[in-house]
């Protein structure tokens, strides 16, 4: 909550304008219609399907003209806030589903009619009826209302006159717990949508000035992270979760940084069941370390930027995948502190969501 609570905050004051445009002339708004795909990956969540997922959009999006300089260099991206409600396509046991993020939309391709964009966003997400053992037991998929909200979109907004602009997108919007309270098989919803946008002001002035060239060196960081985590099962103790990280990134250009890193995880949830008991057992008596390394990608937005890492297991004795992979945020207060989340997961079912702060050498 606190780093979206950042996200948003950095993004709106990061959009301040000029005073010949003034916050007021850089908004738009709009809304969207989503009609989403069922995931037939995910048994659970296909056995309780009864519709498609349906569901609207409504969006404030402030232009940044550039006024400071990683809004030059990312394109001049928009910044702004989504909120999102519908039907889960599981109405009778996961009723319907609501969200609030901030986002950020860049622009991908550009023409006088059509403008090619991509968007992320990271928030709250919310589920009307969560698992429960008495009343909605057949509820697999997502334990608790309360849950982290993942949006990507790509979409292209097609010119209809100087301030109404045509939406056509397709996106992926990810909902789990991070494994907080168990179900957390998580939802993933494909999706495409239609809408509508108005641009109080299509005739912003952009700044553009000279961009100094990056510094192409290599950084040192080291992380510390914390994350709770249930077990199976259901309806376990909460277990902490200790994360260590060591990690290699060089500058590739302005908006991008790539490297790897090795990671430790003591998670003290891990356990299996024993096979062939005669009532179900579980047994946590192995060493529950996980080592790993993982490649990964930055992207820089300023003081703020995105990670994105894929991971392999060297040592594990309670394995779910040889892989993972990890999505999130960092944010960089001073010369060498940094605070970050990250949402880490085994092809897109939710393991833990890890909190914590770096240090820059």
């Amino acid at each position: 909550m606190l780093i979206c609570i950042i996200f948003l905050s950095y993004c709106f004051s990061a959009a301040g304008q000029t005073k010949e445009s003034g916050f007021i002339n850089s908004l738009s708004f709009g809304s969207s219609l989503y009609y989403g795909f069922n995931n037939s990956s995910n048994v659970k969540l296909e056995a309780i399907e009864t519709s498609r997922p349906v569901f609207g959009e409504l969006d404030i999006y402030s232009q940044t003209t550039g006024k400071k300089e990683w809004q030059q260099i990312n394109g001049y991206p928009e910044i702004g806030l989504s909120i999102l409600y519908g039907n889960s396509g599981a109405s009778e046991y996961l009723g319907n589903i609501g969200a609030v993020f901030p986002f950020v939309n860049f622009s991908l391709y550009k023409t006088k009619f059509v403008n090619i964009k991509s968007k992320f966003g990271l928030g709250l997400g919310w589920v009307q009826k969560p698992f429960n053992p008495l009343s909605n037991y057949e509820n697999l998929v997502i334990g608790s209302q309360l849950n982290a909200c993942l949006q990507i979109q790509f979409s292209a907004e097609m010119k209809i006159q100087n301030h109404l602009r045509l939406v056509t997108a397709f996106s992926i919007t990810h909902m789990s717990n991070g494994s907080i309270q168990l179900p957390n098989l998580g939802l993933n919803i494909p999706a495409i949508s239609l809408g509508l946008k108005y641009i109080v002001n299509p005739q912003l002035s952009f700044i553009k000035s000279d961009i100094k060239e990056v510094e192409k060196k290599v950084n040192y960081y080291v992380f510390t992270y914390l994350a709770l985590k249930q077990q199976y099962p259901v309806e376990s103790p909460i277990s902490l979760v200790n994360v260590l990280c060591f990690e290699i990134l060089k500058n590739n250009s302005n908006t991008g940084r790539f490297g790897g890193g090795v990671n430790l995880t003591f998670d003290r949830a891990l356990k299996e069941e024993v096979v062939n008991a005669p009532t179900l057992t579980y047994d946590n008596s192995k060493l529950r370390l996980e080592a790993s390394v993982y490649g990964s990608y930055e992207y820089i937005m300023g003081k703020l930027s995105i990670p994105i890492q894929l991971g392999f297991y060297l040592y594990n004795n309670y394995p779910v995948s040889e892989t993972y992979e990890i999505i999130g945020l960092r944010y960089r207060f001073s010369t060498h502190w940094l605070a970050g989340l990250g949402l880490k997961s085994h092809f897109g079912n939710g393991d833990f969501i890890q909190w914590g702060i770096g240090y820059k050498f």
